[in-house]
């Protein structure tokens, strides 16, 4: 007796080659959506960041690449990238784009100073994977703003911040820590002070 041949949906190896197919249908759709949307998150990327550099040096933001373009000139010495700002022929000052290990990732953020490298003008978070409502906190105001006009040096030496208790600062040389967050309190002004001392080293600042 002849035996029926299988038709290939009933084999066991049917299901294996659906979900190839799918697999491999499913990652064009992907790719393709992504190639459509890349130049968009691109630029919006770059109008968000213009935005924040911008703003630390309390300059106009509505039309961010016309304000860029206007204030903001790009430099770069060596590998390390930053931004001047200059507006009515005088410099405010210098912004850097900064790097440091957070609790569970990477923190970006960005830092401007003074054009003699003796005050912090201001600070924000770019990106962050901290604990939301705890070490997320960084990215707040009330956190952030405790580095506007913060004196960079002590002891004609680069400053490294002292951790306190939140809402516990009596020092200019202490920064009120997150409640529940230490370590990513931490981590941020140990990523200033790092890449600050590198930034100084490399641009051949001296306090002397």
């Amino acid at each position: 007796m002849t035996q029926e041949k299988k038709r290939f949906s009933d084999t066991r190896f049917y299901p294996i080659f659906f979900m190839i197919i799918v697999s491999v249908i499913f990652v064009g759709i992907l790719a393709t959506f992504y190639e459509l949307t890349a130049p968009r998150v691109k630029a919006y990327q770059q109008e968000s960041n213009q935005k924040i550099i911008l703003g630390l040096f309390g300059l106009p933001t509505q039309a961010p690449q016309q304000a860029f373009d206007k204030f903001i000139e790009e430099k770069q010495q060596d590998d390390i990238v930053y931004y001047e700002a200059i507006q009515q022929n005088r410099l405010l000052g210098f912004a850097f784009p900064i790097r440091g290990k957070g609790l569970w990732g990477t923190i970006d953020a960005v830092v401007a100073v003074s054009p003699d490298f003796t005050k912090i003008i201001a600070f924000d978070v770019i990106k962050q994977n901290e604990t939301p409502g705890l070490g997320g906190r960084i990215t707040e105001k009330k956190f952030k703003n405790q580095f506007q006009n913060k004196d960079l040096l002590q002891n004609n030496e680069l400053v490294k911040y002292n951790l306190v208790a939140e809402d516990a600062v009596e020092d200019k040389y202490e920064i009120s820590q997150i409640t529940g967050a230490t370590l990513s309190s931490r981590a941020v002004v140990n990523m200033l002070y790092n890449e600050l001392k590198d930034i100084k080293e490399s641009l051949g600042v001296s306090y002397e």
